[in-house]
Protein backbone atom coordinates (compact mmCIF):
# COMPACT_ATOMS: atom_id res chain seq x y z
CA UNK A 1 0.00 0.00 0.00
CA UNK A 2 1.30 3.46 -0.88
CA UNK A 3 0.60 4.96 2.56
CA UNK A 4 2.68 2.21 4.12
CA UNK A 5 5.42 2.83 1.56
CA UNK A 6 5.44 6.52 2.43
CA UNK A 7 5.76 5.94 6.18
CA UNK A 8 8.37 3.21 5.67
CA UNK A 9 10.36 5.52 3.39
CA UNK A 10 10.21 8.38 5.90
CA UNK A 11 11.36 6.08 8.69
CA UNK A 12 14.14 4.75 6.45
CA UNK A 13 15.54 8.19 5.78
CA UNK A 14 15.13 9.11 9.45
CA UNK A 15 17.47 6.24 10.27
CA UNK A 16 19.89 7.27 7.51
CA UNK A 17 20.82 10.89 8.16
CA UNK A 18 23.14 10.87 5.13
CA UNK A 19 20.19 10.12 2.85
CA UNK A 20 17.95 12.69 4.56
CA UNK A 21 20.68 15.32 4.25
CA UNK A 22 21.05 14.54 0.54
CA UNK A 23 17.30 14.82 -0.05
CA UNK A 24 16.32 17.94 1.91
CA UNK A 25 17.13 20.33 -0.92
CA UNK A 26 15.69 18.11 -3.66
CA UNK A 27 12.31 18.65 -5.27
CA UNK A 28 9.33 16.59 -4.21
CA UNK A 29 9.55 14.75 -7.53
CA UNK A 30 13.18 13.80 -6.80
CA UNK A 31 12.31 12.61 -3.30
CA UNK A 32 9.46 10.49 -4.68
CA UNK A 33 11.82 9.07 -7.34
CA UNK A 34 14.26 8.12 -4.58
CA UNK A 35 11.47 6.35 -2.71
CA UNK A 36 10.63 4.44 -5.89
CA UNK A 37 14.31 3.50 -6.26
CA UNK A 38 14.12 2.11 -2.71
CA UNK A 39 11.16 -0.04 -3.81
CA UNK A 40 8.68 2.12 -1.86
CA UNK A 41 6.66 3.92 -4.54
CA UNK A 42 3.96 6.49 -3.85
CA UNK A 43 2.58 9.40 -5.86
CA UNK A 44 2.69 13.10 -5.09
CA UNK A 45 -1.07 13.07 -4.53
CA UNK A 46 -0.73 10.14 -2.11
CA UNK A 47 2.08 11.94 -0.28
CA UNK A 48 0.08 15.17 0.04
CA UNK A 49 -3.10 13.40 1.09
CA UNK A 50 -1.47 11.13 3.67
CA UNK A 51 0.69 13.83 5.28
CA UNK A 52 -2.27 16.22 5.48
CA UNK A 53 -4.49 13.50 6.96
CA UNK A 54 -1.86 12.60 9.55
CA UNK A 55 -1.43 16.24 10.56
CA UNK A 56 -5.21 16.59 10.95
CA UNK A 57 -5.35 13.43 13.09
CA UNK A 58 -2.43 14.62 15.22
CA UNK A 59 -4.06 18.00 15.83
CA UNK A 60 -7.29 16.28 16.86
CA UNK A 61 -5.43 13.92 19.20
CA UNK A 62 -3.67 16.88 20.81
CA UNK A 63 -6.88 18.87 21.05
CA UNK A 64 -5.41 21.58 18.80
CA UNK A 65 -7.14 23.41 15.99
CA UNK A 66 -5.75 22.45 12.60
CA UNK A 67 -5.13 25.95 11.36
CA UNK A 68 -2.24 28.39 10.87
CA UNK A 69 -1.53 28.21 14.60
CA UNK A 70 -1.13 24.41 14.74
CA UNK A 71 1.66 23.98 17.29
CA UNK A 72 3.73 21.43 15.43
CA UNK A 73 4.15 23.77 12.47
CA UNK A 74 6.16 26.13 14.66
CA UNK A 75 8.88 23.48 14.76
CA UNK A 76 9.21 23.82 10.99
CA UNK A 77 11.04 27.14 11.25
CA UNK A 78 14.70 26.75 10.35
CA UNK A 79 14.17 23.32 8.80
CA UNK A 80 13.45 22.03 5.36
CA UNK A 81 9.95 20.60 4.97
CA UNK A 82 11.26 17.04 4.63
CA UNK A 83 13.22 17.44 7.87
CA UNK A 84 10.07 18.64 9.64
CA UNK A 85 8.14 15.60 8.42
CA UNK A 86 10.87 13.14 9.40
CA UNK A 87 12.11 14.77 12.61
CA UNK A 88 8.89 16.16 14.04
CA UNK A 89 5.71 14.84 12.43
CA UNK A 90 6.62 11.14 12.30
CA UNK A 91 8.05 11.25 15.84
CA UNK A 92 4.88 12.94 17.13
CA UNK A 93 2.68 10.42 15.34
CA UNK A 94 4.62 7.57 16.93
CA UNK A 95 4.42 9.19 20.38
CA UNK A 96 0.66 9.53 20.11
CA UNK A 97 0.27 6.01 18.68
CA UNK A 98 -1.42 7.29 15.52
CA UNK A 99 0.98 5.15 13.49
CA UNK A 100 2.98 2.15 14.51
CA UNK A 101 6.17 0.71 13.06
CA UNK A 102 4.43 -2.59 12.28
CA UNK A 103 1.22 -1.08 10.89
CA UNK A 104 1.61 2.32 9.25
CA UNK A 105 -1.80 2.59 7.60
Amino acid sequence: MSAENLITFLRTIAARRDILDALVTKSKEEVIATATDFGLPFSEAEFDSKIWDLEVQLAARRGDAFDAQFGLWHTMWGQYYLEYIVNDLIVSLDETCLIYPENES
